[in-house]
């Protein structure tokens, strides 16, 4: 049952993925967006070739991974477009999802084939961004969607970041909770590092190298 649950589940966020990137194509400064979608696509496809040690396929693990997911369909669906909105916002949501952007390519070049869409134990990974919080690529999501709020303002998708906020809080929680039970280092890890927000003591860290 567990890899049929993986296949589809990460089966789907590819899916969507791919969907976005094709929509993307069509207006030139979302292409830097576009690439990036592309290669978590492609990462996931390689991550479901692995066979991880552990997996949640608990109810809330499904159902906050699987959300996720389908999450751009689901905006689309309830947001249509076109959006025509002041040009000074425009250009601040698409600052904060560019900066979003940044963080997430850092991220997904240091998690390459381990990334998954469902709470996976592949190893512990302590470089790049990860080395000052514990789920940055969730952070990169969630500051990105931020962004694409501040530019299309509407109630509707104000409701659907919050609820997003907490599917991704969920599935952080799930991960971690398998991680924990598969590698002792994580353990270590998790006291050290701060979940969205690194901790005071790794913040003097960086501010003494800089």
């Amino acid at each position: 049952m567990t890899p049929l649950v993986r296949f589809g589940v990460q089966g789907t966020a590819i899916a969507v993925l791919l969907w976005n990137v094709a929509r993307m194509m069509w207006t030139p400064i979302f292409w830097p967006f576009a690439a990036v979608l592309l290669m978590e696509a492609v990462w996931l496809g390689f991550s479901l070739r692995k066979t991880p040690r552990r997996v949640d396929t608990t109810g809330s693990a499904v159902l906050a991974s699987s959300g996720i997911a389908v999450y751009p369909v689901l905006i689309a669906w309830i947001v249509p477009g076109p959006y025509i909105e002041p040009t000074w916002r425009f250009a601040v949501s698409y600052g904060v999802q560019l900066a979003a952007l940044v963080l997430e390519l850092w991220a997904l070049l240091s998690l390459r084939d381990t990334l998954t869409q469902l709470p996976e134990a592949h190893g512990v990974i302590q470089t790049g961004p990860y080395r000052y919080v514990r789920h940055p690529l969730y952070v990169a999501y969630i500051v990105a969607f931020f962004g694409s709020c501040i530019g299309v303002w509407r109630v509707s998708l104000w409701i659907l970041f919050a609820v997003f906020v907490i599917l991704e809080w969920l599935r952080a929680r799930a991960e971690e909770r398998v991680l924990s039970k598969t590698f002792s280092a994580y353990r270590s890890y998790q006291t050290q590092t701060g979940m969205f927000v690194p901790r005071w003591r790794t913040l003097r860290e960086v501010l003494r190298g800089v």
